[in-house]
């Protein structure tokens, strides 16, 4: 049975809010605890909410500390090295989905150039940058061919 979808907005009902918050809580402290286990590393969570005084952590305070000490000990750059603002996240997957459409333009350009070789008679026309782009594109996949080759020795 397939769950309903969830809109991700306040929930009005305090009570319902406060259910969902404690489920969710679970939920992602199971999930560290999990990852703990199976990945061999250490990790804590510091949880603030409306419905403790103070924040909760988990494993426990000690642990918490210790952990803290040890990214404040960390250079400023390594601390940060991964931490993201919504817009460093938005450039990112922008940069990503550029990538990805060029990509695809090449890709789509390589099949038109494909189809141009397949039906109509090349010394008519110049091509000349056409297959100058192609031979690019045949150059890389021919590289990634060989890396994988490499990988698999």
């Amino acid at each position: 049975m397939g769950r309903r979808k969830v809109t991700h907005q306040l929930i009005s009902d305090k009570s319902t809010r406060r259910v969902t918050f404690r489920k969710r809580k679970e939920g992602i402290l199971k999930k560290i605890n999990e990852l703990t286990i199976l990945c061999g590393l250490r990790a804590c969570a510091i949880i603030y909410s409306d419905y403790k005084d103070g924040p909760e952590v988990w494993p426990n305070r000690k642990e918490v500390r210790t952990l803290l000490n040890r990214l404040k000990a960390l250079p400023k750059d390594k601390q940060t090295k991964y931490m993201m603002d919504q817009k460093d996240l938005m450039t990112k997957m922008i940069q990503d989905a550029k990538k990805k459409l060029e990509k695809e333009q090449m890709h789509s350009r390589a099949m038109e150039l494909g189809m141009i070789a397949a039906f109509s008679d090349i010394h008519d026309a110049d091509y000349s940058e056409d297959l100058i782009k192609a031979a690019d594109v045949v150059e890389k996949r021919i590289d990634v061919i060989r890396e994988r080759i490499e990988a698999l020795e």
